[in-house]
């Protein structure tokens, strides 16, 4: 067998578009894929700084985003831990990253449920209640701040974080 073989899709995944394509990394706040690449020395400083535990290493010993169980709170402790000029802290905004609320939300089935609204700080969440039956989660990307909290409330994890320099190209 090929070396490549296990990674190709199969000839029906292919033919369909249902590629498995491996999900997007999202790099620490104040940086990017490409000054990560360039500076980021591993030394593991930025992870050991975050006070709420959401930097891990990926495959290739490079710092990313995991909101498995946090949020970023844009503390800036894994920039100010940082030798190397791998995050900047001269940016206006930490990131793009913003968030979409996708078909599988229970609002979208009838079934009301807000639990994204109540834990949005900057209040980028809000409830269209104009939307029939029970009313659709709106999002405001201008106020969205990208910091997680909304992922772990999400009972049918219908919210998915979204960045503009991770654009996908649709199968």
């Amino acid at each position: 067998m090929p070396a490549h073989a296990s990674t190709a899709p199969s000839r029906r995944a292919f033919l369909t578009g249902r590629v498995a394509r491996p999900e997007p990394q999202f790099r620490p706040p104040w940086t990017d894929e490409a000054r990560v690449q360039a500076h980021c020395t591993s030394c593991n400083a930025c992870v050991e700084s975050c006070p709420e535990n959401i930097i891990e290493f990926d495959s290739r010993n490079r710092p990313r985003i995991s909101f498995r169980g946090g949020e970023c709170t844009f503390c800036m402790a894994c920039a100010e831990s940082c030798l190397e000029p791998v995050f900047n802290l001269k940016q206006p905004a930490p990131w793009p990253v913003t968030v979409s609320i996708g078909g599988s939300c229970l609002n979208a089935a009838g079934i009301a449920c807000q639990l994204c609204t109540d834990i949005c700080d900057p209040r980028a969440l809000r409830m269209d209640l104009s939307v029939r039956p029970v009313g659709a989660i709106q999002v405001d990307a201008e106020a969205c701040t990208g910091c997680g909290a909304c992922l772990a409330t999400c009972p049918s994890n219908a919210i998915a974080l979204c960045d503009p320099r991770q654009q996908r190209t649709p199968a």
